[in-house]
C-alpha cells in the first residue's frame, strides 16, 4: 500500500507532467527525417537528385559552400535535428521537456533554414526546391510549438530559443565569410583561376593529411584550396602504406609538386606556382 501510495504522489507533482504521445509533432518531424535521410544518402553516394540536374538551382546551390558546415553536408544538420525532434515527441513522456524541446530546436532549424534560402535566393541566385519543403516543414513544426499550453515560462524560453537560433545564424554568416576558416569563405578570383590552371596542365601536388607544410599550402589557396590537383599519400593513416600513386611517383617529402616535368619538394607561393606553371591571369582577375 506504501509503495501505492508514492507512485500516486509521483504522478500527481506538478514537476512530472505527463502526456501522450505527441503524434502530429512526430508525423511532421518524420517526414523530415525522411527528406534528408534521402538526401543525405545520395550526397554521400554522389548520386543525382530528382529534378536537380546539372546547373540547375538545385545543382548549384548543392555545390556552394554554403551546402557544408564543419566538413558535414549541411543536410546532416537538418537530419540530426529532426531526428530530435522525432525521438523527443515519440519518446520522452514528460510534457515539459517535450515542448522546451521542440520550441529550442525547432525555433533555431527555422531561424537556420530561412537563412540558407534567402542565401540561395539572393546571392547564388537560384531556387533549390529541396530546401524549400524542408523550410516548409520546420515552418509547420515551428507552429506547431505555440499550441503547448499550460506549462510556465514557455515566453521566456521562447525568447531564449530566438535569441539562440539568431546567434547561430551570425555564427554561420561569419563562418562562411571566412572569419573562422579561410577555406569556407568566398573564393579570390585570381586564386580559383590559378588552381584550375595547375589541375587543367596535369600538375601534382602530393601530400599527407598530418604534414603541416601541406596544410600551410592549401591555406595559401584559402576557399579555392579543394580545386588543387591534390594526391593524397597517405591513406593508410601515418604508419601505413603510402598509396600506389605517390609510390609510383617516388614521393618522399610533403609536399611535393609536380609541375611540367619538374619537381618541387617544398611550399610554393601563389606566385612561384603561376611562374612555374606558366599561368596567366585572364583580364578581369589580374589587378584582385
Amino acid at each position: 500500500m506504501a509503495r501505492k501510495s508514492r507512485e500516486h504522489k509521483r504522478r500527481d507533482q506538478p514537476g512530472v507532467r505527463r502526456s501522450p504521445r505527441n503524434y502530429p509533432l512526430a508525423w511532421a518531424s518524420a517526414l523530415g527525417v525522411a527528406l534528408t535521410s534521402g538526401l543525405l544518402f545520395i550526397s554521400m553516394t554522389n548520386s543525382s537528385l530528382p529534378y536537380c540536374g546539372t546547373g540547375s538551382g538545385c545543382d548549384l546551390v548543392q555545390s556552394s559552400r554554403w551546402s557544408t558546415l564543419f566538413g558535414l553536408p549541411i543536410t546532416f544538420w537538418g537530419w540530426s535535428v529532426y531526428v530530435i525532434l522525432t525521438g523527443t515527441a515519440l519518446f520522452v513522456a514528460k510534457k515539459s521537456t517535450v515542448w522546451r524541446t521542440a520550441i529550442f530546436f525547432a525555433t533555431v532549424a527555422f531561424g537556420v533554414s530561412l537563412y540558407l534560402n534567402a542565401i540561395s535566393i539572393w546571392v547564388i541566385g537560384a531556387v533549390c526546391i529541396y530546401c524549400l519543403a524542408s523550410l516548409l516543414l520546420l515552418s509547420g513544426i515551428y507552429l506547431l510549438t505555440w499550441r503547448a499550453d499550460g506549462l510556465r515560462d514557455l515566453g521566456g524560453w521562447r525568447i531564449g530559443s530566438s535569441v539562440a537560433a539568431l546567434l547561430v545564424v551570425a555564427f554561420m554568416v561569419l563562418h562562411y565569410a571566412g572569419v573562422f576558416d579561410p577555406a569556407a569563405g568566398p573564393e579570390d578570383p585570381y586564386l580559383r583561376n590559378l588552381a584550375e590552371h595547375l589541375s587543367a596542365i596535369n600538375a601534382e601536388f602530393y601530400g599527407a593529411y598530418w604534414c603541416p607544410h601541406c596544410q600551410q599550402q592549401k591555406l595559401v589557396f584559402g576557399a579555392s584550396s579543394a580545386r588543387l590537383p591534390y594526391v593524397e599519400c597517405s591513406p593508410n593513416g601515418r604508419r601505413g602504406a603510402p598509396s600506389t600513386d605517390c609510390l609510383a611517383a617516388n614521393i618522399h617529402n610533403y609536399p611535393t609538386w609536380v609541375i611540367n616535368g619538374r619537381r618541387f619538394e617544398r611550399t610554393l607561393s601563389a606566385r612561384q606556382l603561376a611562374r612555374y606553371s606558366g599561368f596567366r591571369a585572364p583580364l578581369d582577375t589580374a589587378d584582385d
